[in-house]
């Protein structure tokens, strides 16, 4: 019953914690419901904000897209214009170009047959040439071998004398080392048998005397105690006596010792021998070493000189080679300036031809007296033949000059290729004759020939002609 009455007192008024507690969970509600709100708010907002940029980039994208049209139709229709016109360009360049390839194919067809008829003559030339050539190597062959077989037997007697030589030193270096082997056998067996006989002395001698002494010594003192005098005497003389033994044995160990001394200066000169034995041996091995040194030697300065003659005759064709070139092409140059002056001189024949004819038109039509008065009077009346009298005049004297030139290039060039024709003769060695065992350099003068000449000489020459004609 109490506990009934409780909660209805409970149940009908609320107390002041019951209060506080209904008012916080509500501020809680209220502040929870705000904070909701709020959340909502942005999350809307945040999806406005998300679709006005989509919206905005859309509208961008759309102008732009649209601003791209406008801007690729405007410069279709430029670069419409200025394709025709390139094309336009390009067909007259093209135009050009195909006349410019066929007038190039005439000239390289016509470059073809002179350069074709060129090396025919050269091929002639180059024939001629090799069949000399074969002639010089066969004669510098036979040259080679005969020298090579002079060398060879002036080698063979050299080795032959040497070998004589050194078997006659062998055989007396053999002879002196047997007699002092046998000079060395027989003192050191005088040594020892002095050595022998001075050591037994020695030893014998002091003591039996010692023993003697003691004897002696004993029996007189115990025999003649009282005799003093006399046994100091006998002392004395005893060690007189022995002093002179020792002096003796003193002499002998001297002499051992000169014997040593005579046996060590013996062996010394063993030695000395001994090595100048050896020093011989390596003279001789030294000599030998020196003579396969010094061919050896030959042989690589032989194969020097070989490489520098093959490298010199490379750079004197590759010389030849560019002064032919040069040669040619000044040939070329001049040609063409000479039919520059044929060119002006059949002009200027065509001048004079035609002021010869309007001289006899103006003679014709004139008095006797005015024909008196005309060579003064020409320079005046006819002022375009005069200027063409000076070009003619003066083609003429250029005409001399270019002539003129021209034999002093080719009288400098036959100078130049006898030169190079005389140097490369001298410089030919046969590559077979070099290739034997131990080469060695043989060069001879050329043959000083009057019908001799060289193969581009005379190639270049039928090109000059050639081209001349």
């Amino acid at each position: 019953m109490p506990k009934k009455q409780k909660k209805a007192a409970g149940g009908g008024g609320r107390t002041e914690e019951e209060k506080l507690v209904y008012l916080q969970q509500r501020a809680q509600a209220e502040e929870e419901l705000a904070r909701k709100k709020e959340e909502i708010l942005a999350l809307f907002l945040k999806d406005k904000l998300q679709k006005e940029q989509r919206n905005s980039a859309l509208n961008a994208l759309k102008l732009s897209d649209s601003w791209r049209t406008i801007l690729r139709q405007s410069r279709a229709a430029e670069l419409r214009g200025n394709v025709s016109v390139l094309s336009r360009r390009f067909e007259r360049e093209l135009d050009g170009l195909d006349g410019t390839v066929k007038s190039l194919e005439r000239e390289l067809h016509e470059a073809e047959r002179q350069a074709a008829q060129v090396n025919r003559l050269h091929l002639r030339s180059l024939e001629r040439l090799c069949a000399q050539q074969d002639k010089w190597l066969r004669f510098v062959q036979l040259q080679w071998d005969k020298s090579l077989q002079q060398l060879s037997a002036g080698v063979r007697s050299e080795r032959k004398q040497m070998l004589a030589n050194s078997e006659q030193l062998r055989a007396d270096l053999d002879d002196a080392a047997f007699m002092l082997e046998r000079r060395y056998e027989e003192t050191m067996r005088e040594i020892h048998r002095v050595y022998r006989d001075s050591v037994t002395a020695f030893e014998k001698s002091p003591e039996t005397t010692r023993v003697d002494l003691l004897r002696e010594d004993k029996e007189t003192l115990q025999e003649k105690s009282g005799r003093n005098q006399q046994d100091r005497q006998v002392m004395e003389h005893r060690t007189t006596q022995l002093n002179d033994k020792l002096a003796k044995n003193q002499v002998s160990s001297q002499k051992a010792e000169s014997l040593e001394k005579k046996l060590q200066n013996q062996k010394d000169d063993i030695v000395q021998t001994k090595k100048l034995i050896k020093s011989s041996q390596t003279d001789q091995e030294a000599l030998e070493r020196d003579l396969s040194g010094a061919r050896k030697e030959v042989t690589r300065k032989t194969r020097g000189l070989r490489d520098q003659l093959t490298r010199a005759q490379a750079a004197a064709r590759r010389r030849l080679t560019d002064i032919t070139i040069h040669s040619s092409n000044a040939i070329k140059r001049l040609q063409e300036v000479i039919n520059k002056g044929e060119k002006v001189l059949r002009i200027a024949d065509m001048c004079r031809k035609l002021a010869l004819e309007q001289e006899n038109a103006f003679t014709a039509s004139s008095a006797p007296t005015v024909l008196e008065e005309e060579p003064e009077k020409e320079p005046a009346q006819f002022p375009e033949l005069q200027q063409v009298m000076r070009s003619v005049n003066a083609a003429r004297l250029r005409h001399e000059a270019l002539k003129k030139q021209k034999s002093d290039l080719s009288r400098e060039n036959q100078q130049l290729r006898l030169l190079l024709r005389r140097h490369l003769d001298a410089m030919t060695v046969s590559d077979g004759g070099l290739d034997g065992a131990q080469p060695l350099l043989t060069v001879y003068q050329v043959p000083a020939e009057p019908g001799r000449r060289h193969a581009v000489t005379e190639a270049a020459h039928a090109a000059r002609r050639s081209l001349t004609d």
